[in-house]
């Protein structure tokens, strides 16, 4: 999967007056990149330059509409379409229907449909290759990035070995805190080429990634002043997108914290995991990111939730497992126990917990979990 710096649209039209408005709308937001064609320019945009959809801007479907239908779809066949047309009749919706249009908007368009509409649409197209999986420390402290560490090396070792490469890509640029769990500090400096993103592609990225002992590539950064930078959105979005092309699975360490490239991030991953801790503060910050994340994604889509350092025992839990389902409100959530003397040492030799003890308790309840998530496009393992 990619994650793009922008969604490229093709706007098509008779007409390059026509929605103006709508058109005009999209392109004032940042995440949008348009090009327009009418009847007499769609062939070459078509066949000339690279879009991620087309908008297609009709009428009541007359012939020239149906026409410029039948030669957007000759020469992009699988680009997803969206049409936005006033009332059809049957046999117009029918013609529609056969040149598989993805998306059927009636005029007066709403902005926010139309958006979402987009958007919806090339997430669906783009979450067909390359997977991404997102672990999100939903407070400070609560042991995200030794997770994504730990997932990150048994997909590599165990779960993923034949299905390609992995990586680990720590978006905490403030501490670039998995190489430091790992002792594997890059001593690459992102600042030199903030100035000029563009400058990143795939020959960049392996100039820069490393590996733990010949498992799982890692791509960790201690940098800071990266969050504040003006190119800072820029230089991560298209650092991400270079890294999800090289790996057929990337694990991203995201912050608990705000940054400019957190939307855009969440609205593209293909799993998500929340990570927290069983206290009532850490439990809130946990819901307020799970709404977040259904406000991007839609109520359907599955966010899940480790609870980490779980002491376990029938007494030993202030809150009950029946309160926290009625917390959650139907999200599904795993323990992961508590063990300080493995993840510990672990973290202090800069090696995994596997490394420690390879069948402790951690790892095997970790494996269990990935087990039953999409790790790939068949689904749960």
């Amino acid at each position: 999967m990619s994650i793009s710096l922008s969604i490229r649209v093709l706007w098509v039209s008779r007409d390059r007056t026509q929605s103006a408005e709508a058109a005009n709308h999209l392109e004032r937001l940042r995440e949008f990149n348009v090009a327009r064609a009418d009847g007499d320019t769609v062939e070459r945009e078509l066949t000339q330059g690279e879009h991620d959809i087309l908008v297609l801007d009709v009428g009541t479907l007359e012939e020239q509409d149906s026409q410029l239908l039948k030669l957007v779809r000759l020469f992009a066949p699988n680009l997803p379409l969206i049409i936005l047309c006033d009332a059809l009749d049957a046999d117009s919706m029918r013609q529609i229907l056969q040149l598989k249009a993805q998306d059927m908007l009636q005029k007066p368009v709403a902005q926010d449909k139309l958006v979402a509409s987009v958007k919806a649409l090339v997430r669906s197209g783009k979450t067909r290759g390359n997977r991404v999986h997102a672990v999100v420390s939903a407070v400070g402290g609560a042991g995200a990035s030794t997770i994504a560490v730990s997932m990150a090396d048994i997909a590599a070792s165990r779960l993923l070995r034949k299905t390609g490469s992995v990586a680990l890509f720590d978006l905490d640029f403030s501490t670039g805190n998995c190489g430091y769990i790992l002792n594997l500090n890059n001593s690459f400096d992102l600042g030199s080429v903030a100035p000029s993103p563009q400058r990143v592609d795939a020959e960049f990225i392996r100039a820069i990634q490393l590996r733990y002992n010949k498992s799982f590539y890692l791509y960790s950064f201690k940098r800071p002043d990266l969050n504040t930078d003006i190119n800072g959105y820029e230089l991560t979005l298209r650092m991400l997108d270079a890294v999800t092309l090289e790996h057929e699975h990337t694990f991203l360490d995201i912050p608990y914290y705000e940054t400019d490239w957190k939307d855009d991030v969440l609205s593209a991953v293909n799993t998500c995991t929340l990570v927290t801790e069983q206290n009532l503060p850490a439990l809130k910050h946990t819901l307020d990111v799970v709404q977040r994340i259904k406000s991007l994604r839609g109520k359907d889509f599955p966010v899940r939730i480790i609870l980490n350092k779980h002491m376990g025992g029938w007494f030993s839990d202030r809150i009950a497992t029946r309160k926290l389902k009625e917390l959650f409100e139907g999200a599904a959530f795993f323990y992961l126990p508590f063990l300080p003397n493995v993840i510990g040492e672990a973290i202090d030799r800069g090696i995994l917990p596997s490394d420690v003890a390879a069948r402790n308790k951690f790892n095997k309840e970790l494996a269990k979990y990935m087990k039953s998530i999409e790790l790939t496009d068949a689904g749960p393992g």
